[in-house]
């Protein structure tokens, strides 16, 4: 084996796993000669092979001390990735062979401030159903356009947003519409109590909890209201539909839900419908990238 370092590799890394293979023996068996005893081979050809997957990776992996070859740095970290990769060998045979149950799946979610996670709940139930003994998820909260830069970045397998995908984006991300779903005004019992008009002429007595004006269900809502001609009183905008929930429930304005999930609306928060608006729709798109193959899942949500 050569003392030189070996030059880095002039085309794209591609590991032979054979070599890897010989390279992890000489590790386990602690020589070249006792690693060739193992594999039934000529010291010379493990010897080769080691060399050519130190070429391949452009890193020395051993350096000899005295007679003894001992790990690189570098080979510290490609042993630990032969180990893992073997190990996963290993549990793929057992799994086929039925001895091992199957690793879990890892969704990486991304979801918008603005989507009701009631909403989000009810598209991904059927999955959780499905899956519930191998499915790991991970969610994260934030703006559409950090998610979807976190997505395109490859940190995030999919999002759900109440938008589909900018035109911008359109090259490199493609969304799905999950579904549409009305909108109710629900709130507490106790402004319900003190209305005086029918709806939607009773959303004029009440204050209004709604998202900002530059996002599409808030800007949506704002122009239904001033085509009804009622022009109530805004509290708050929130692009946070859990916070206008929680603010809906200590009685502090009326707000609009999803009409699908209204019924859990007013289990957990004990809130009441005013009226319902099917021409007012909350959408809800799924969005990953385009062009790659994406999370084996996806297909399965909606």
């Amino acid at each position: 084996m050569k003392e030189s370092p070996p030059t880095a590799p002039r085309s794209p890394l591609r590991i032979n796993y054979k070599h890897l293979q010989y390279f992890h023996a000489v590790v386990r068996e602690g020589s070249v000669t006792a690693a060739a005893r193992r594999l039934h081979v000529a010291p010379q050809t493990v010897s080769a092979q080691v060399r050519s997957l130190e070429r391949s990776l452009g890193r020395p992996l051993f350096e000899r001390v005295g007679r003894r070859l001992v790990l690189t740095p570098d080979g510290e970290v490609a042993l630990d990735y032969a180990d893992s990769i073997f190990a996963l060998g290993q549990e793929l045979r057992g799994v086929m062979a039925g001895r091992v149950e199957p690793r879990r799946l890892v969704l990486r979610l991304g979801v918008t401030d603005s989507v009701p996670k009631l909403l989000m709940a009810s598209v991904l139930d059927p999955l959780f159903e499905r899956h519930r003994d191998r499915l790991e998820l991970s969610c994260s909260e934030a703006g559409a356009a950090e998610l979807l830069g976190r997505l395109a970045a490859h940190q995030l397998d999919a999002v759900l947003a109440e938008m589909p995908v900018p035109p911008h984006l359109a090259r490199t991300l493609r969304s799905r519409l999950l579904l549409e779903s009305g909108l109710s005004f629900m709130a507490s019992r106790r402004l319900k109590a003190s209305l005086r008009a029918a709806f939607p002429g009773c959303l004029a007595e009440l204050p209004l909890l709604n998202w900002p004006p530059d996002t599409t269900l808030g800007s949506a809502i704002d122009q239904w209201l001033a085509d009804q001609g009622l022009q109530p009183r805004v509290f708050a905008r929130c692009d946070d539909s859990a916070l206008m929930k929680v603010l809906a429930q200590r009685g502090l304005g009326v707000i609009g839900v999803p009409s699908s999930v209204e019924e859990d609306v007013a289990r957990q928060f004990h809130l009441v419908v005013l009226g319902r608006v099917p021409q007012l729709r909350q959408p809800l798109y799924l969005i990953r990238p385009a062009g790659r193959r994406s999370h084996p899942l996806l297909d399965e949500i909606g």
